[in-house]
């Protein structure tokens, strides 16, 4: 009895141990390329930045979708493949259902990365031009440094303008932006939208379609055309067009992700279906009301 007892508490040890100290994978070994002026390395599962800091890279766990949207450790945040190009792209047919590659965040890493509170954040803000060729300089967007975020927009800014220039209707999708920069948490949670750490632009609300528009009734809509969706990953920012809950006037900076593309290996957990918050029936057609949307979006 006492050497069952043993072999119970030896098994039960050993697979606790095996969720403390995961090898660190493929996608952690991504996830350190993709930002490496702040993080080192991953070692025995924590990824390891360059001021010391330690973090659990993944606490073994499975979860439900709705776990991973409120619960997710860093490994979580590749459990869905980012589909990169024409892979994933359509005007009419959106990913199957709750197939959200990006919109899976550990917020304690991002916080980390960009800054605890909009103070702190704040300090790393810088504006740029956004399209100066095609708009004669009229807008300026205000982005983060940190990662390069900044630069990587302006490349993103100046391939765009190259398209107007080769096709001007691309303007109209892209001027004026829906908005860059505003700390506030996802409408009817407390997390963090991306765009609190100034890592994520909204072009042109009134060509952009958002999941919660629909209603009651669930269907996918797209405008944005597929070269300002391959330019924007080009340099490093995954499109809301992708994802189920789909947004597709959003794209945040997330080099890991794309970095991932076809190659990378899919988490394997079990998911169920989202609770759904009370759904915007109309897209905006205000500033009011863009306004309104930028204060209470769910990215």
């Amino acid at each position: 009895m006492k050497r069952r007892q043993w072999i119970i508490r030896v098994l039960i040890l050993s697979m606790l141990g095996a969720a403390a100290y995961a090898e660190c994978d493929a996608n952690a070994q991504r996830l350190v390329r993709a930002y490496p002026d702040r993080l080192k390395e991953c070692r025995d599962n924590r990824i390891v930045w360059r001021d010391g800091t330690r973090m659990i890279y993944d606490d073994g766990k499975k979860k439900s979708f709705d776990s991973l949207l409120n619960q997710a450790d860093i490994e979580d945040m590749f459990h869905f493949r980012y589909p990169k190009g024409a892979s994933g792209y359509s005007r009419s047919r959106g990913p199957s259902k709750n197939y959200d590659p990006g919109r899976i965040r550990n917020e304690k890493f991002f916080r980390k990365m960009y800054g605890d509170s909009a103070t702190e954040v704040r300090r790393h803000l810088t504006r740029i031009p956004w399209l100066p060729r095609s708009t004669h300089g009229r807008y300026r967007i205000t982005v983060t440094r940190i990662n390069g975020v900044d630069r990587a927009l302006a490349a993103v800014s100046r391939d765009l303008d190259r398209l107007v220039a080769r096709e001007p209707s691309m303007k109209k999708y892209l001027v004026p932006i829906g908005g860059t920069f505003m700390w506030r948490s996802i409408a009817g949670t407390h997390r963090l939208s991306v765009h609190s750490f100034g890592a994520a632009i909204d072009i042109n609300v009134k060509h952009s379609a958002y999941w919660r528009w629909n209603g009651k009734h669930y269907r996918y809509r797209n405008e944005i055309p597929l070269s300002i969706v391959e330019i924007f990953e080009r340099h490093g920012f995954i499109w809301g067009g992708k994802w189920y809950h789909y947004d597709t006037m959003h794209f945040e900076y997330r080099p890991e992700l794309l970095d991932v593309g076809k190659r990378a290996p899919v988490s394997v957990k079990s998911a169920r279906g989202v609770q759904g918050q009370k759904a915007r029936n109309s897209p905006p057609n205000s500033l009011e009301q863009i306004k309104e949307l930028n204060d209470g979006r769910s990215f």
